[in-house]
Formats: structure tokens, sequence, C-alpha cells
């Protein structure tokens, strides 16, 4: 082998090793930058099922609330209407009530609404019809003050209307329900809840 020759093949030699070691550290940095990767990978989706996590945890805690609170306006909205039939009810079973109990009722609405001083009291056409034959005088001894029975009908279909001057008391059922329907409504659903 001529020293050219020789000098070519140490040359050769060292280029390999030269490209070997390139290589070697190449493939090592490679590995290192991939291993890096893959833990950054990993962290990522980790991080990221943990906010997912979070994320389905709060919607299903928003779900749970919103279902609580659409649960308790269900039932809120049941109460109120139970309270409004059996309110309803108590009304057309006080209109509806046996002659003797009704106008007994009558009296003492007369005796509670009542003003001490003169005035008349009208009621509607039905029960006009169907007054008791003394009931004037129960009237008078119901009554705070002076009250006359008028002969005119009042445009109500239960209970009465005391005028007093130019002043109107309105005793009718439906008027005395519907002014006491908040204390009524309180009264029923501490009764029934």
């Amino acid at each position: 082998m001529s020293g050219i020759d020789k000098i070519i093949q140490d040359i050769e030699f060292n280029t390999d090793k030269s490209c070997d070691a390139v290589l070697g550290t190449a493939r090592s940095k490679a590995e290192s930058i991939m291993m890096d990767a893959q833990r950054q990978a990993e962290q990522i989706i980790a991080d990221g099922k943990e906010r997912t996590a979070l994320h389905v945890a709060d919607i299903k805690k928003r779900g749970e609330s919103a279902a609580d609170l659409e649960g308790k306006r269900v039932l809120l909205s049941t109460k109120q209407h139970i309270i409004s039939q059996m309110l309803q009810n108590g009304l057309e079973n006080a209109k509806h009530l046996p002659d003797d109990e009704y106008f007994s009722l009558i009296l003492q609405m007369i005796g509670k609404y009542s003003l001490p001083e003169d005035g008349t009291i009208l009621f509607g056409e039905k029960d006009l019809k169907r007054l008791p034959a003394d009931f004037a005088s129960k009237i008078n001894d119901a009554a705070k003050g002076k009250t006359t029975l008028s002969d005119k009908a009042a445009a109500i279909d239960a209970g009465f209307i005391l005028q007093y001057g130019g002043i109107e008391e309105n005793c009718s059922f439906d008027a005395i329900f519907a002014s006491e329907a908040e204390n009524l409504s309180d009264r029923a659903g501490r009764l029934l809840f």
C-alpha cells in the first residue's frame, strides 16, 4: 500500500469514525427530543383530561342545580295550584251552603263588616228570592247600626253590599275571598305543607 492509499484509508477511517460519532450524537439527541416530546404530550393529555374532568363535573353540578331548581319550581307551582283550587272550592262551597247555614254566615258577616251608622244592605237576586221571612229583623240585630234591607238586587251572586251614604262596602263572597286571598293562601299552605 502506498503512502497515498494509507492516507486515504486513514481519512476514510476517521471520516467513518466521525460520521458514526455524529450519527450517534444525533440519534441520542433525537431520542432525547422524542422522550421530551412524549413527556410533553403525556402532560398535555393529562392536563386535558383533568380540565375535561373538571369541566364535566362543573356541567354536571350546574345540571343538578338546574334540575333541583326546576323541581322546586314545579313543587311550588303544584302547591300554589292546590291552594288556589282549595280556595276556589271553599268559595264555591260557601256560595252553596244550605239556606240556614248560609244566612247564619251572612249574619256573622254583617256583624263583622257593618258600621255603627244607618245604612242599607243589598243582596244578589238569588239571595233576595230565598231570604228567610224574619231576616230583616235579624239583620238589624246583627248590624252595629240601623240597616235597611233594599229590595233592589245587587250584581253579585253571594254575600251582600252595605251602603252608607255614597260609600259601599262590598261584602260579596268573591270580594272577600279576593281581598283575603293571600292570607287564606298562607294559612292553607301552613295547614297543608
